[in-house]
Order: structure tokens, then C-alpha cells, then sequence
């Protein structure tokens, strides 16, 4: 069996366009897709920022006036009216929105831009320059100092129009202007009832939360394109092996190996064995040549070496087997047309499995069907690992991957023509 597997790798040694397809071309395109659309696949800091706007329709200055000649129409001491005017002047609602919002916690989330007034901020959002506005309607922060200086009965409320309902930039501007309200609303029901003795616990305003699922840096493009280029190239090795061994048919060579005393199943267990070791020396080199090229897995502790050992493994096993089912299938029926079926397949499990962009993105359905691919649950399992999850996380999708291999193995055995050998 080792003469076997050593002529299958010699063979394709010697084979310039099946390394090509092998080798250069998923570095080629790992390179490409890496450089070109990187930021725009993964989701850069550009793509990351959003615009949102900001309409604001009263007049600070008359308002504070405003509230001062009520104070001292009321018979308030001029000094009570000046420290009353201060307070109002610290406290002002939307002086407080505007400092929240350009603060540099957000700058990475949002980009404000200041209208003056809505038809303008409505152009904006229409052209999708921004993904929304809020509007700081005329008398709001004076309606607040009513309900505070003179415990009037008044309200006020701040206006938020978005383009998209459920797009997440107007999610996160809905979510932010909501925590702030009612922060707000509780701090100074607080100030209230005690007379300003006593503050709310936490002075830290939540706005929103800042969820990082992973301990690890998020997956760049070139970790997400190598991991994808070379789970679906790794794929095209199948065929080939089976390819060649139709080819040793047609040749007689598989006839006199026969002749020979050889076991069938010895002929096609070197197949696959043969499939397993060039899979994983392909991932090898990729891996290795994007790290040293690109600084893909540059820094990556040992663990996780050792895990993506396992999960390549394994993958690698699966391809081994799916290399042994073409072969039976294509000595049993003499026809190498099903190896070329399935070597068009391998596109369409690319792109279910992710390899040319998350399919996440269109549907969540597409996601779960790509995770029972055997590229698609490898791919998913390499990104989980880059994420610092341990290989037993992992381990569901690759029982998926064992499971597949199992099968393939036996339906290999079961159709190879052990005696039936034209």
C-alpha cells in the first residue's frame, strides 16, 4: 500500500496543473480576495461608522433667560436665581445628549452630524447619507426646568426618525437616546426626592451594551479567506485522486495491480490514505505560507496550533474518503463523469460553506445548511478555534465531519467492484 500512496504522490508532483489547482491557485486568490475586498467582506472601521443627525430647534439662550425672569417674577432671591440658573445651565438635557453621543466610546460606533433643520436632516437620511435623526424639539430642555425649578407639570420628549427600522445602526441610535432618557429621568427623579442629598449608585451611564463574544481579536480577512480558499480547493483533491485512478483503468495499470495479488480493498484504501495525506499537506502549506506572507496565524499559542491539527485532520480524512467513494464510483460504472459531477459541485459547497463570504449575512437558514457541508462545518470549526474556542466546542461539527467520513468509507466499500473489473 506505501508504494501505492508514494506513486500517487509522485504522480502529482509531477502534475504542474493539478498543483496549480491545489496550490497557486487558492494563494492567489487568498491574496486577492484578502487585499481587495477585505474591508468590505469583514466589515472594516469604515463600513463599521455610521452617520446619524441631529436637529436641534430651540434656542438655548432664550430659553435660560426665559426661566430666570419666571424665577425672579416668583420673588426668588437673585442669588438663589443665579445658583438655580447654573444648575439648569449643568443639567440641560440636550447639552448632556450632544456630549454622550460625540463622546469617544462612540467613535468608533457613530458620526454626528448637525442639522438645521429637518427637511435638510430628512434629505440626508433619504440619500442615505445618515442612517437617522433626532430631533431636540423647540422648548424641550426649558420644559425639563419647568418640571424641576417649578415642579410643573410638563413634558417633552425627543423625536428619533430613522430610514430603516430594523437596521442596526437605527437599533443601536433608538437604544442609545432610550438608555439615555431614562437615565436621565432616574437621576433626577432622584436629585427630587432627596433635595439633592443623594445621587443614584452607578454615575456611570450604560448606554447600550458592547457584547464581544470572543476572548480573541476578530477573525481579519486574510485568517477568513485562507481558511476558506483552502477548505474549498482542499475539496478538488478528490476528484483528482479518483480522476487518476480512472485514468490507471483505462490504462490497465489498476488491471495488472490486480493481477498482481493485490486486495482491491488494499487498491482502494491507498486511495484513500493517499487522499487524507495530500489534503493535509496541501492545508499545511497554505497555512503556512499565508502565515509567513500575510502574518495570517502570526503569534497563535500552541494550543490552538494543536487544535487546528485535529480539525485538519479530521477534515482531511473526509476528503480521503470522499477520494475513495469517486473512485468506486467511477471504476463501477466506467464512467469518469460523476468525478467531473461532483468536481462542480465544489463550488456550490463553497459558497454554501462560506468560503466566498459569510452566508450568514443573507440568511440564517443558509448558515445551517452550510454547516452540514464538509467544507462548511471545517470552516465554521477553524473560525470558532481563531475565536479561542477549545476543539471540545467545537466537537458537534466535527462529529458531522466524522460522520460523514463513516459513511463515504462504507458506501466506498459497498460500491467498489471487487470482482466486476472490466
Amino acid at each position: 500500500m506505501f508504494n501505492f500512496v508514494k506513486k500517487d504522490f509522485l504522480s502529482l508532483s509531477k502534475s504542474k496543473s493539478d498543483l496549480l489547482e491545489l496550490l497557486f491557485m487558492p494563494f492567489i486568490l487568498i491574496a486577492i480576495l484578502g487585499f481587495s475586498l477585505g474591508n468590505i467582506m469583514m466589515g472594516g472601521t469604515s463600513n463599521n461608522t455610521f452617520n446619524v443627525g441631529i436637529v436641534n430647534e430651540q434656542n438655548f439662550a432664550e430659553d435660560l433667560d426665559r426661566l430666570e425672569n419666571e424665577l425672579v417674577e416668583q420673588g426668588m432671591p437673585a442669588e438663589l436665581v443665579a445658583e438655580m440658573a447654573a444648575g439648569a445651565q449643568e443639567s440641560d438635557p440636550a447639552t448632556m445628549l450632544y456630549e454622550l453621543l460625540e463622546d469617544e466610546s462612540f467613535a468608533d460606533i457613530m458620526v454626528v452630524d448637525e442639522f438645521d433643520n429637518l427637511s435638510s436632516a430628512t434629505h440626508a437620511m433619504n440619500e442615505d447619507e445618515i442612517a437617522g435623526f433626532i430631533t431636540i424639539p423647540e422648548n424641550f430642555s426649558y420644559h425639563v426646568w419647568q418640571s424641576i425649578y417649578q415642579e410643573e407639570d410638563t413634558s417633552s420628549a425627543l423625536k428619533i426618525t430613522v430610514n430603516e427600522a430594523e437596521n442596526v445602526a437605527s437599533i443601536i441610535l433608538k437604544s442609545v437616546v432610550t438608555t439615555f432618557v431614562a437615565q436621565y429621568n432616574l437621576e433626577t427623579s432622584i436629585a427630587l426626592a432627596t433635595d439633592g442629598q443623594a445621587e443614584a449608585e452607578d454615575q456611570t451611564i450604560q448606554h447600550g451594551e458592547k457584547v464581544q463574544l470572543s476572548v480573541e481579536e476578530p477573525v481579519s480577512a486574510f485568517q477568513y479567506y485562507t481558511i476558506g480558499m483552502g477548505v474549498m480547493f482542499a475539496l478538488s483533491t478528490a476528484p483528482i485522486i479518483a480522476t487518476r485512478a480512472f485514468k490507471e483503468k483505462e490504462q490497465h495499470v489498476f488491471g495488472r495491480i490486480m493481477l498482481s495479488g493485490t486486495k482491491p480493498l488494499t487498491y482502494l484504501s491507498s486511495k484513500m490514505i493517499s487522499g487524507t495525506l495530500i489534503t493535509f499537506v496541501q492545508l499545511a502549506i497554505l497555512f503556512a505560507l499565508s502565515t509567513l506572507i500575510f502574518g495570517t496565524f502570526k503569534g497563535r499559542d500552541s494550543d490552538f496550533w494543536i487544535n487546528v491539527f485535529y480539525t485538519t485532520g479530521l477534515y482531511s480524512l473526509l476528503v480521503g474518503s470522499l477520494a475513495s467513494i469517486l473512485t468506486s464510483i467511477s471504476l463501477y460504472a466506467n464512467d469518469n463523469r460523476t468525478v467531473g459531477f461532483f468536481g462542480s459541485f465544489v463550488s456550490v459547497f463553497a459558497f454554501l460553506g462560506g468560503s466566498y463570504i459569510p452566508v450568514e449575512q443573507f440568511s440564517e437558514y443558509l448558515k445551517q445548511v452550510g454547516n452540514w457541508t464538509p467544507n462548511g462545518a471545517t470552516m465554521t470549526s477553524y473560525l470558532q478555534l481563531l475565536q479561542g474556542f477549545d476543539f471540545q466546542e467545537v466537537l458537534p461539527l466535527m462529529l458531522r465531519v466524522i460522520g460523514m467520513t463513516v459513511i463515504s468509507l462504507l458506501m466506498a466499500v459497498i460500491i467498489f467492484p471487487k470482482r466486476r473489473l472490466d
